[in-house]
Parts: C-alpha cells; sequence; structure tokens
C-alpha cells in the first residue's frame, strides 16, 4: 500500500512539474519576471532620467523567450517603445531610437488618424458599399527622409500634411469596368478638393458585388477585381480617362 502511494505521489509531482513548464513556456514565470521589472526600472532611471516614464508589467514573448516591458511617456504620447531582458534579467534591447527618435511612433500614430479621416470624409460623402477608403502618406525612396519630416507629438493637419497624401478606395460594384473605375475616381477627386485636401495620388479598386463576403467581413477575394493603383493627380483631367488608366495600369506592370 505504501509502494502503490508513493507512486501515486510521485506521479502527481511529475503532472505538476509537466503542467507547470507547460505554462512556464507560454506566459513565463514569476521569478524571471520580478528580474525583468527590476531590471528595466533601474536601465529606465539611468538612461532616460529627464523623462516621465511607467512601465506596464512584464510580457512574456514565448518565440524568443524574453520579457517585454513597453515602456511610456506620461507627457508625450509618442513615446512609447519596449525594453527586452533576458530570464535573468539582462537588458537585450531597447527599441527608443527606431520608435521613437525616428519618429515612426509618431508615423504609425498620424496614418491611424489619417484612416480616421478617411472614413468620415471619403465614405462620408460618397455612397458606395465600401471595403476600405483611406488616406495614406506617400514616402519618399528614403523612408528615413520621410520620417525626419515628422516631430514628436505633432498634431494631425491632413490640409497641410507633413508628407505628400495618396487617397485610396475599394469598393463593391455590379460594373466592374474602367469606365466605373474613373467615374468613381473623379468622384473621390471632386470629395477630396471640396475639402481642400492636398492629394497627390488616387487608388481606386472596384470589387464584383458576388465576391463580397456574406457573413460581412473584410478581407474580400481581389480575384476578379480590377484596379488603377497610384495614379498621379496631374492625370485626372485627360480626355478618355478610362482608357488612360488602363494604360497607366499596364505600363506600369499592374
Amino acid at each position: 500500500m505504501k509502494f502503490n502511494k508513493a507512486i501515486l505521489y510521485l506521479l502527481i509531482f511529475v503532472s505538476i512539474t509537466i503542467l507547470f513548464l507547460i505554462v512556464n513556456s507560454f506566459v513565463g514565470n514569476p521569478v524571471s519576471k520580478m528580474l525583468a521589472e527590476k531590471s528595466v526600472k533601474e536601465y529606465v532611471k539611468e538612461n532616460y532620467k529627464d523623462m516621465n516614464l511607467e512601465l506596464e508589467p512584464p510580457h512574456y514573448n514565448s518565440k524568443f523567450g524574453t520579457y517585454n516591458v513597453t515602456v511610456k511617456s506620461t507627457d508625450s504620447e509618442d513615446s512609447i517603445f519596449t525594453v527586452d531582458t533576458d530570464k535573468f534579467g539582462n537588458i537585450k534591447f531597447d527599441d527608443y531610437e527606431y520608435e521613437v527618435a525616428n519618429n515612426f511612433t509618431t508615423f504609425r500614430r498620424l496614418s491611424y488618424e489619417l484612416n480616421k479621416k478617411a472614413d468620415e470624409i471619403i465614405e462620408g460623402n460618397m455612397d458606395y458599399d465600401f471595403e476600405f477608403a483611406s488616406f495614406e502618406f506617400i514616402e519618399d525612396d528614403n523612408s528615413n527622409e520621410s520620417l525626419e519630416k515628422l516631430k514628436l507629438d505633432m498634431e494631425l493637419d491632413i490640409y497641410n500634411p507633413p508628407m505628400p497624401l495618396e487617397a485610396s478606395v475599394c469598393i463593391f460594384t455590379d460594373d466592374v469596368t474602367w469606365e466605373k473605375i474613373s467615374k468613381v475616381a473623379l468622384h473621390l477627386k471632386k470629395v477630396i478638393e471640396d475639402k481642400g485636401i492636398p492629394v497627390e495620388r488616387y487608388s481606386v479598386r472596384i470589387i464584383p458585388t458576388n465576391d463580397k463576403p456574406e457573413d460581412g467581413s473584410s478581407g474580400a477575394s481581389w480575384a476578379n477585381s480590377l484596379s488603377v493603383d497610384q495614379f498621379p493627380a496631374e492625370m485626372m483631367d485627360e480626355d478618355n480617362l478610362p482608357q488612360v488608366m488602363e494604360q497607366f495600369e499596364k505600363a506600369n506592370g499592374n
């Protein structure tokens, strides 16, 4: 009987150990999280002492076996970055330079605000069945030069954007033709010009209504769609616009 109990206790111990190891592989362990939090707190205090920063609880990255601590400023919405440690609390990575100093957090926030503007300005003034509508920044060939045009925590001024803009729409329609694309593009141009927004390029995609997901989700198939991409604003007044757009698309290998 004692022998059987010993085996039972051993099995329970082994089961608990295996369960602990499985859980640990996904969420990390409390000791390592404590070391990560302590280490990052000291690191931030030493390296960013002039900033008012607060730390979120460590998050375990099971893919790399690291602990990620999000650090954000109480004074700056764009000053948010991540510091990673290993399981012993050793600092492995700090992405402040890439995310904040490089203005990438500012770019990401402004891009999000641009898309909210697109919902309001484009979808709010055009009666189509939209898959999406967006405003996007047009980056230079050297993306770093584009990001240098931004300033930390700058407000979005869509009427005087820090970078050139492209307007894009994707709609569902039964009329999948170049004539329809040109009609939608000209409508889009009028709405945007009436609002006084400077746009340098237009992109329009039309998808057959039959390809619209029945559950209302996004991500419709583009297999049967037709589109013109990155069409220059100065060409929108060309005669026979449908043909011009078709030729432009073919010339650009799309």
